[in-house]
């Protein structure tokens, strides 16, 4: 597995979803390891000290991982040479793995660094390439430049199979350019030893949540695209309608956590907003599992994680219908779906659903059902094997 977004000591939630994937594969009694380039630290500049923490090789949690260095700058200032600098990086740790330990296949996460550069190595080393296009690398990283945009079109035309999160990015991808194969839609998922309903009242006990209200949580950065600020407008105008009004519990850090807090206090509601900062992996389960619905007000998603992980907890959700969401919150069935950007829209959803019980008792059947059924890592796990089978012959 290649992935340069994979937990290490600097960010041990970084491309946690990666590392569930890869102990899926290895429940099936695969042999999986994962390279994953980090940042290198030139001598001397504080900001970068932490990287010089991150060992060579690791296991995480029973995962031999390898973090060879490479060239990095914040802010995708690299552009196309990013994957190119990778490439360099990568070519003689992955000849030196491929000596001891012959594998059969290069699993690349994201097209463009990591399938671009994939697939210069599986050319010298005789390997196929499976890539799977998550959203920034089919969306984002083409608009950026006419060279980013060359670099995804040429890798699309050079990994042998490419899967994406969702049907939407699907689509993305084949405008971006033409694969070798059909693209395969294979989703994220949950792992269901931290995903599961759990009794609501005693969660709210352990975390320091009032048991009695409404609450409605959140997990998730604090940054423009997640569409938060939508989600404290809504409440404002909820403010009026709802007495007394429900709690937001909100977990994730960002960089608009104070413009959040500040435009909170300007609408009256700031006492009935509760931002909680970033908390460990194992504990989102259990932010989620508070909350009376799940809400996810983004601008865009591929297939948003935190969906999969909501609807395993049992939990209805609210959220946008952007990209990949309605494949996982489906309006009527396990959740309710609003325009993005819409403030009254998202309020008017969250009233109604807070307020009709029995509605929100069938979005919550529902959702383990469906989450359960296809939204787990175990799904995830076998539908890879049957399409890394394929490609390997």
């Amino acid at each position: 597995m290649l992935s340069h977004l994979y937990p290490g000591p600097v960010n041990p939630t970084k491309g946690i979803f990666v590392h569930e994937q890869v102990r899926a594969l290895q429940r099936l009694g695969h042999d999986v390891r994962v390279v994953s380039p980090t940042g290198w630290a030139p001598p001397g500049l504080s900001r970068w000290s932490a990287h010089r923490s991150v060992p060579r090789s690791d296991v995480l949690e029973g995962v031999r991982v390898l973090y060879p260095r490479k060239i990095s700058l914040p802010g995708a200032k690299l552009g196309a040479q990013n994957a190119r600098i990778m490439a360099a990086a990568l070519r003689g740790p992955l000849r030196r793995i491929y000596k001891r330990w012959p594998f059969d296949i290069i699993h690349a996460q994201m097209v463009v660094p990591d399938g671009w550069a994939a697939v210069q190595i599986g050319r010298d080393l005789g390997v196929p390439v499976l890539a799977t296009a998550h959203r920034a690398d089919v969306i984002d990283l083409p608009a950026r430049s006419p060279a980013l945009a060359a670099q995804v079109r040429e890798a699309i035309g050079a990994i042998d199979q490419i899967v994406t999160v969702s049907r939407s990015i699907k689509d993305y991808t084949e405008a971006a350019g033409t694969p070798i194969r059909p693209i395969e839609v294979i989703p994220n998922g949950a792992d269901t030893e931290v995903f599961y309903p759990r009794d609501r009242a005693e969660t709210r006990r352990r975390l320091g949540v009032p048991e009695e209200g409404l609450v409605i949580s959140y997990v998730g950065q604090l940054v423009p695209r997640k569409g938060v600020d939508i989600l404290i407008e809504a409440l404002g105008m909820l403010s009026s309608r709802m007495d007394p009004l429900p709690l937001l519990v909100a977990a994730g850090k960002g960089p608009i956590r104070e413009d959040l807090e500040r435009r909170a206090a300007e609408l009256g509601i700031g006492e009935r907003v509760r931002f909680v900062g970033k908390v460990p992996h194992d504990e989102v389960a259990e932010y989620m599992s508070v909350g009376d619905v799940f809400v996810l007000p983004s601008y865009s998603e591929g297939l948003p994680t935190v969906a999969c992980e909501a609807l395993n907890c049992g939990v209805p959700i609210v959220a946008t219908a952007v990209d990949g969401t309605p494949e996982v919150v489906r309006d009527g069935e396990t959740g309710l779906l609003v325009p993005a950007g819409d403030a009254p829209a998202l309020a008017d959803a969250l009233e109604r659903i807070l307020t009709d019980h029995d509605l929100r008792r069938r979005l919550a059947e529902q959702a383990v059902i469906i989450g359960r059924k296809e939204f787990t890592w175990d799904a995830n796990a076998r539908q890879s094997v049957r399409l890394y089978e394929g490609v390997i012959g």
